[in-house]
């Protein structure tokens, strides 16, 4: 305390309770040793040796009491500190209390508080504006989904369809919400500070804690089993340093009622102070600093009390002495307790008081309903019980459920009577809002007076508040995903609390199934829908939410039947209902069956022509259908409505590199980074347009930053692996299918890239075991069973060759590559009328595939068919000038021809294009022997022999050539 400042009554009362604080010794003088004996820098900054600690404790052990214990500490030893517990909701909140509580000890943080103003604000107004978007879009950044779009979760606007061997679709969703948020605000920074207020807001938060070297700065989070799930991956995210630096003079300490997970927190060796309730010892010094000095009264309270810390505060909160009013033990604290309270009204409000789950001034006028609300108020909050919190006051775990028993048995009437009036004040708060049926879900204060009237309700008169609660919940299921998760939890709150079973478990399938439904385990959400769709009470009216959100989980399964049939009874019984029109067309666009997706998705967009989810899912449907031109019109629809809509932009750009206009696809990949430089979706598809462009750096660079910003985007590192196997890097295009393939063991377009760079590595084997595992997860896999076909042709295994070939074109008769392949190996086997048949068929198919002409050119060749196989050669390298195989094959008809002038023109044009052209240099040394140019010949079947040791027509060749010398 400032010895120059008049001390505060608050002041006079932390001080009086700091002298009656009895036991924890170890731990405070841990905690106050570490403050204040300092490890140096060379450069002198001081910072303390331990910045973690752990308390941990049932509840009632006095984790609370001795953080406050820890924050006098600090503040004696001039360093400041700040406290938040679990009224804090989200994480950006907690780093805004945490400025206002170390803005008040001297400590501004400038830079966060600027810019977590501009984040409130700009959410207010969005929230509060009523062309907000609904259901399931109060979702912020993006999510990657499979073929389809998970619907409603994120409500996503576009899908994107990226090719690899197999022109495997993935497609990729941002929600409505960020979507609005981007065509609301404009400005590219508070988009990003809206979407993603932690990525934004912790670096300026950390910074600002750096700005203070000379003073230890304390940081504590109290009831942490309530608030680590919220908090945990933030804390850990910064101590791995993904916000910048956490400086050296932060000391953190976390209370709840278990340890830190071993997993996750041992790396960073917490201080833990584990809490057991208080030695006998120390209970009896703690009475008698209580001036409880009667030992039969002392043995009571120990004995009720359990020695928990917060129970003996209550029980010796007006020293009594006289064993009569602590009676017998058997009977429970707050009983004994309110005996000695004698006056009827702070009595009545100390039970009252616990019916609500948080207590401000208000509440409290409210249920004492006369004048001295405010005196009333002021002496519950001296209670030991009692704690403030952030956002009001609540008793303390362990006090209010016996404040509730007794309630209840007391008086079953005033128990009814009491939440029902709260309920009623409560619906009140909710009526001054004056929100319309959509606009009170976007709005923070309507949703907690929503959840604390049907807490209220239910506790009035649980049977008859259940069917109005879940009826309920589907309405806010339909509206606003994380608001029907806190509505299941109030009814599994309101069930244990009253010990209402039916209550309890609705609440718990309800909660847990929204819950898992975010880690994507669809079934236990799948079973509540269900029992909802059973459940007699349920209105009928309802009925479509039930099923639409049902058909949703079955699409995201995939179980498409069953999610059609679920989709088609929402709208049977909402012919208007747009969501499920529109998500009905995805699935349909997930199964690829186009029309039936198109027909849907005109109807959502009849129903609301700037549906812009809608319009975006029909441009991937065109897109899917190879209709570009109308794919492109409603990419553009999109962006006339929002040119800011980097997701529209994007997916522009794949239709446009689809439509090989590159250019064009690389101005809009462009302008969706301009928009945003983080956005990997645009980064991974502008490298893949590189990869197309054969500008392979460029690609790479692209993947690398893609991979940078997500190291887990599988699209980002299969497109590295694609880009580095056309590189010829293939050890490297290993890795990246290898970590693909890790990420998820059944992707299938990972595995047919890996098995395709096995076999240009001539590792056959593991090639066919990866062809093998494509074909067992998809059977119809007709690139999957081709390629395993060509892998058997390499290893010269033509009858399983065959096999493979006949059943990709029975799958598939217009399989052009497949059916020239197969020619290919009847030309191996010397069946050169069959293999001629399929290559005319190919080139019927396609009368520019330069590959099966060039291939007919070669069967033409060994059937000493020379001048049709020239025509072909010519045609083949009229459409690829460059073809060096078909160049070589030319020369090599040339020179069987005895036109050696003419093979030795194209032999020489064919090795400038590859100087290791074994085939070509091999051909060339044979023309200079026919040609008596034997030296010439001799160099060529040298470095033949050279680059194939094992060439035996090489071999020979060169054998001749000598004989020939020697004739010669």
């Amino acid at each position: 305390m400032d010895p120059k400042k008049r001390p505060s009554r608050q002041d006079l009362n932390r001080e009086r309770q700091r002298s009656a604080f009895v036991g924890r010794v170890e731990q405070l003088e841990t905690f106050q040793h570490n403050l204040t004996h300092l490890q140096q820098t060379e450069d002198g900054f001081e910072y303390p040796n331990d910045f973690l600690f752990n308390v941990w404790g049932q509840g009632g052990v006095g984790k609370t009491t001795l953080l406050r214990q820890f924050e006098d500490i600090t503040k004696r030893c001039q360093g400041i500190v700040a406290y938040v517990d679990e009224a804090i909701p989200t994480v950006p909140e907690a780093m805004a209390e945490f400025a206002k509580q170390l803005s008040g000890q001297g400590l501004t943080l400038a830079k966060f508080s600027e810019r977590y103003k501009v984040y409130r604000q700009k959410r207010e107004e969005l929230e509060a504006d009523p062309e907000a978007p609904q259901g399931f879009s109060a979702f912020m950044g993006k999510t990657v989904a499979r073929v389809g779009l998970k619907l409603g979760r994120q409500t996503p606007i576009a899908g994107a369809a990226i090719d690899f061997i197999d022109e495997d679709s993935l497609v990729e969703g941002v929600g409505e919400w960020a979507a609005y948020v981007t065509r609301k605000l404009k400005n590219k920074d508070e988009i990003q500070l809206v979407n993603e207020p932690i990525k934004v807001l912790t670096p300026l938060f950390l910074e600002n804690l750096g700005a203070i070297t000379d003073r230890q700065i304390v940081l504590l989070f109290d009831t942490y089993e309530r608030t680590g799930e919220i908090l945990e991956p933030w804390l850990l995210d910064i101590l791995a340093g993904r916000y910048g630096d956490l400086p050296p003079n932060c000391i953190w300490v976390i209370a709840g009622r278990n340890s830190l997970k071993l997993n996750d927190w041992s790396y960073y060796e917490p201080v833990q102070f584990p809490l057991e309730p208080f030695t006998p010892e120390e209970a009896v010094q703690f009475l008698q600093r209580k001036n409880v000095t009667n030992a039969q009264v002392i043995n009571s309270i120990l004995d009720v009390s359990g020695r928990l810390p917060l129970l003996l505060a209550i029980l010796a909160e007006n020293s009594p002495n006289d064993p009569a009013l602590v009676g017998e033990a058997s009977g429970t604290a707050v009983e004994r307790f309110l005996k000695w309270v004698d006056d009827p009204a702070k009595r009545q409000l100390a039970l009252d008081a616990a019916l609500p789950q948080s207590l401000n001034r208000d509440v409290i006028t409210h249920l004492v309903e006369d004048s001295n609300g405010d005196v009333l108020f002021s002496w519950l909050k001296t209670m030991p019980f009692v704690r403030e919190r952030s956002d009001g006051w609540a008793y303390h775990d362990v006090v209010r459920p016996q404040m509730l028993r007794c309630q209840q048995r007391e008086s079953v009437q005033h128990w009814a009577e009491k939440h029902r009036s709260l309920a009623k004040y409560y619906d009140g708060c909710c009526q001054q809002l004056q929100l319309d049926e959509t606009a009170c879900y976007a709005d923070a204060a309507w949703r907690n007076f929503a959840l604390q009237r049907l807490y209220h309700r239910l506790c009035s008169h649980p049977q008859k508040g259940l069917p109005v609660a879940l009826n309920q919940f589907l309405d806010a299921l339909k509206q606003k995903h994380s608001f029907a998760q806190q509505w299941g939890a109030i009814l599994r709150q309101a069930g244990q609390e009253l010990e209402v079973k039916a209550l309890q478990d609705w609440g718990e399938r309800l909660a847990k199934g929204l819950k898992a439904y975010e880690d994507d385990d669809y079934s236990e959400m799948l079973a509540a829908l269900t029992a909802l769709l059973k459940a007699v009470d349920i209105a009928k009216e309802k009925h479509s939410i039930i099923y639409a959100r049902r058909g949703e989980l079955y699409s995201l399964k995939p179980d498409y039947k069953k999610a059609l049939e679920d989709l088609n009874r929402a709208i049977e019984l909402d012919p208007d209902y747009q969501w499920a029109i529109t998500g009905r067309g995805i699935t349909y666009q997930s199964m690829e069956r186009y029309d039936e997706a198109l027909a849907d998705l005109n109807r959502a967009i009849e129903l609301d022509p700037d549906y812009q989810w809608a319009i975006t899912g029909r441009g991937v449907t065109y897109r899917l259908m190879k209709r570009y031109d109308e794919a492109l019109a409603d990419f553009n629809r999109v962006i006339e409505l929002d040119p800011e809509d980097q997701w529209a932009i994007t997916g522009r750009g794949v239709t446009y590199r689809l439509m090989e206009r590159y250019d064009e696809a690389l101005a809009d990949y462009n302008r969706a980074i301009e928009l945003d430089p983080k956005y990997d979706w645009a980064i991974a598809n502008r490298g893949v347009t590189y990869r197309l462009m054969k500008r392979y750096d460029e690609a790479l660079a692209d993947y690398n930053r893609a991979i940078e910003l997500d190291p887990e985007d599988k699209l980002a590192i299969k497109s590295r692996g694609v880009t580095y196997r056309l590189m010829k890097r293939y050890d490297e295009a290993l890795a990246d299918f290898n970590r693909a393939i890790e990420l998820d063991p059944e992707d299938k377009s990972a595995i047919k890239s890996r098995g395709e760079t096995h076999h240009l590595m001539k590792r056959y084997d593991e090639a066919l075991a990866d062809f093998n595992r494509a074909i067992e997860l998809d059977p119809e896999d007709q690139w999957a069973i081709a390629n395993r076909g060509l892998t058997y042709r390499l290893m010269e295994r033509y009858d399983e060759a065959l096999a493979d070939y006949n059943r990709a074109i029975e799958l598939d008769p217009k399989y052009d590559w497949a059916i020239a392949n197969r020619g290919i190996t009847y030309r191996l086997m010397e069946r050169y009328e069959e293999g001629l048949v399929d290559f005319n068929r190919a080139i019927e198919l396609d009368p520019e595939d330069q590959w099966a002409i060039a291939n007919r050119g070669v069967t033409y060749r060994l059937m000493e068919r020379y001048e049709e196989s020239l025509t072909d050669y010519n045609r083949a390298i009229e459409l690829d000038p460059e073809d060096q195989w078909a160049i070589t094959g030319r020369g090599e008809t040339h020179r069987l021809m005895e036109r050696y002038e003419k093979a030795l023109v194209d032999l020489n044009r064919a090795i400038e294009l590859d100087p290791e052209d074994q085939w070509a240099i091999k051909s060339r040394g044979i023309t200079y022997c026919s040609m008596e140019r034997y030296e010439e010949s001799l160099t060529d079947l040298n470095r033949a022999i050279e680059l194939d040791p094992e060439d035996q027509w090489a071999i020979k060749s060169r054998g001749i050539t000598y004989c020939s010398m020697e004739r010669y």
